[in-house]
């Protein structure tokens, strides 16, 4: 009997030697997993609403909304107006980038972050958009407002 107890202990103590950096090696190949499942989710959210914008684009070729500046554009009042409508969802996506990239890791910033604040910077070139940024200021948040107000101190308009 004291043989098997012995045999016990030392079962019980291999499987604490094992056990113990296996369970440790596990949780954090989860929390990994679980941080990378919430960036992807970033970066998807995102990546619908910016698909999104782009299809409201292609039903309004008249408006001068697209990535590229529409040539020789010369707006009637409606226009404006309704590019206005749009660049109030751009700049709900931009404001949520922002918001979505500020906290992560500094390996998503600069595989993320890097694009979208030179998609800004692109946007704050042209002035129809600083246009709509005057008008629909102080609707964002605070430190998106600080940020975008700083970038278009910085980038000069076309």
């Amino acid at each position: 009997m004291s043989d098997m107890k012995s045999l016990l202990d030392i079962g019980v103590a291999v499987v604490n030697l094992v056990g113990v950096p296996v369970a440790i090696v596990l949780f954090f190949i989860t929390k990994r997993r679980e941080r990378l499942e919430r960036e992807y989710g970033t970066y998807n959210s995102l990546d619908e609403k910016y698909i999104d914008y782009l299809r409201i684009c292609v039903q309004n070729p008249n408006l001068d909304v697209f990535d590229l500046p529409m040539p020789n554009y010369k707006p009637t009042p409606e226009l404006r107006w309704q590019e206005l409508q749009v660049f109030s969802m751009l700049i709900a996506i931009l404001e949520r980038a922002y918001l979505m990239y500020r906290d992560k890791s500094h390996a998503i910033r600069q595989a993320q972050w890097v694009g979208w604040e030179a998609y800004m910077k692109d946007w704050a070139s042209r002035q129809n958009f600083r246009d709509a940024w005057g008008k629909l200021k102080g609707q964002f948040d605070c430190a998106f407002e600080k940020y975008m107000e700083s970038l278009l101190t910085k980038v000069r308009p076309l």
